[in-house]
């Protein structure tokens, strides 16, 4: 495989994997922030009598189809493909490969090689460490169509 393909999809599903955390977190404040907009934007006076009239919507239908076409829910959109995407591809890996693949890139932090590879839970040198991961990087970018 040729360099620039190797670091075009390479790159991306790093990328991608560093931000996982990231951006399951940002799902959970998008899905607060959209409920919020639904609860204060769109809310139904029971007590009062309704009024039916043509051609108009009511509050609650106007907040859906505002949550539904907001900048905020095509961000979630965005990063919900993602986050499931890494999730699916997460699945396809050998128990080794998902190991290497959590420590280095989804803690949230970006951890050091030889820290994996020099722990306990990684029974191979250094050598077979560097083999897995990008075995597993490419297994990854298979996955989800990138190569």
């Amino acid at each position: 495989m040729g360099a620039k393909e190797y670091k075009g999809y390479y790159s991306r599903v790093v990328g991608e994997l560093l931000s996982y955390r990231e951006y399951k977190q940002r799902l959970k404040v998008i899905e607060y922030e959209l409920e919020s907009k639904l609860n204060t934007n769109g809310a139904i006076n029971y007590e009062s009598p309704g009024v039916q009239t043509s051609n108009i919507f009511d509050s609650t239908l106007e907040a859906v189809i505002d949550r539904l076409e907001s900048d905020l829910a095509d961000e979630y959109r965005e990063k919900f493909d993602i986050v499931n995407l890494i999730e699916f591809a997460i699945v396809g890996l050998s128990p080794i490969e998902e190991h290497v693949i959590r420590e280095k890139y989804l803690t949230g932090r970006k951890k050091a090689d030889v820290d994996i590879w020099k722990g306990r839970k990684f029974p191979y040198a250094k050598n077979k460490y560097y083999e897995i991961k990008d075995e597993a990087v490419e297994k990854i970018a298979r996955i989800l169509g990138y190569v």
